[in-house]
């Protein structure tokens, strides 16, 4: 058990600014500065870091030199959209997967989210296919959901957000959006999804009742999904994902709409998950990962969590499963999009306009 009393105070200095943390300290150094949005990241078996920009392009960093990577999709960058997620297949040194997810044009003025796996050779994504993408398409240019992860069994699930339609879309199962999606590495259907052989209901489908997920990551020691997702004006969440389980969006919510007015009266409802954790305010999250290394002390455990709208790095402290204590950090460091923990142990944070940085225990 964590000893929660442990608290020194220590001054944070970064690009020239500081102010005191709660329990620990850090600092930041710039790895990769010419990436302007990095959405995603993960890395080769080489160590090589692989970076999604939302306007784009896909980059490989081999620590000193940053390459562009040729044969990406076309993708929608507007709004929310772009390339977002990047992730590499756990067995890559077989089969040699990369998936990329994206808002994918779909004619006239429609996109949606969409998933396509592919190869490397050199600095070109080559025998890309698509293993999964959302219906229906939407002329909204928001809540595209979008992050990517591998189970320990070898399954991916991909997060699709409700693309602005609350009322049609999260809680109906006849469609792909507002929903975590489980599938085999090629896009089939694993015998025991929890709709499968429903007639009504999209395949795919894990959970449902959820608005924007843009936060996914396996649980180191117990296996399980965590998700988070983006409330509406308050009502961010942090969800324990089970299969077949409705959680909520939007029947009942702890955030309201944008101008002040509720859409529901309720919290919670009998069939409803609760979250293990919500904002109100809204921190906007983007990005988590569990901190598995012991580079950063007694954070061994616990989640990180970006936030877009107030800029920092976001603390669950992680005990028996549940979340005892949150403390936020790097306060103005700015808009944190992804945060993943790479095989070196260190922390990587991509953040808006300042490209990926990485975390330095003080």
């Amino acid at each position: 058990m964590k000893n929660l009393m442990f608290s020194f105070f220590f001054l944070i200095t970064l690009h020239g600014w500081s102010q005191p943390a709660n329990e620990f300290s850090f600092g930041t150094e710039v790895v990769i500065s010419d990436i302007n949005i990095p959405w995603g990241m993960d890395w080769l078996p080489n160590g090589d870091m692989l970076v999604t920009d939302i306007s784009g392009t896909l980059y490989r960093w081999n620590g000193t030199k940053l390459q562009a990577i040729s044969g990406t999709p076309e993708v929608v960058a507007a709004g929310q959209g772009g390339l977002l997620d990047v992730k590499v297949h756990p067995d890559f040194g077989k089969n040699g997967w990369v998936y990329l997810s994206y808002s994918k044009p779909m004619g006239g003025n429609l996109a949606t989210t969409a998933v396509i796996r592919g190869k490397l050779q050199g600095n070109a994504f080559v025998e890309s296919a698509e293993v999964f993408r959302a219906e229906p398409a939407s002329d909204t240019r928001h809540h595209y959901g979008s992050r990517i992860v591998f189970d320990q069994a070898g399954y991916m699930y991909v997060s699709v957000g409700d693309r602005g339609n609350r009322d049609e879309n999260p809680q109906k199962l006849n469609n792909h959006c507002g929903k975590i999606h489980r599938m085999n590495d090629d896009g089939s259907v694993p015998r025991d999804n929890p709709f499968a052989g429903n007639p009504i209901a999209m395949q795919t489908i894990y959970s449902y009742g959820h608005r924007n997920p843009q936060g996914l990551v396996v649980h180191p020691e117990t296996g399980e999904v965590w998700e988070h997702e983006h409330g509406p004006k308050g009502g961010d969440e942090v969800n324990i994902i089970k299969p077949k389980k409705n959680y909520g969006w939007p029947v009942i919510s702890y955030g309201i709409n944008y101008n002040g007015t509720k859409f529901t009266e309720i919290t919670a409802k009998d069939g409803m998950e609760q979250p293990e954790v919500y904002w109100v305010p809204s921190i906007a999250p983007s990005g988590m990962d569990f901190v598995t290394s012991d580079k950063y002390g007694k954070l061994k455990g616990d989640l990180l969590v970006g936030s877009l709208k107030f800029g920092y790095l976001h603390r669950c402290d992680v005990e028996e499963n549940k979340i005892v204590k949150e403390e936020k950090y790097l306060e103005g460091i700015g808009r944190v999009r992804s945060v993943r923990q790479g095989p070196d142990g260190f922390v990587y944070l991509g953040v808006e306009g300042k490209g990926v940085l990485r975390l330095l225990p003080d």
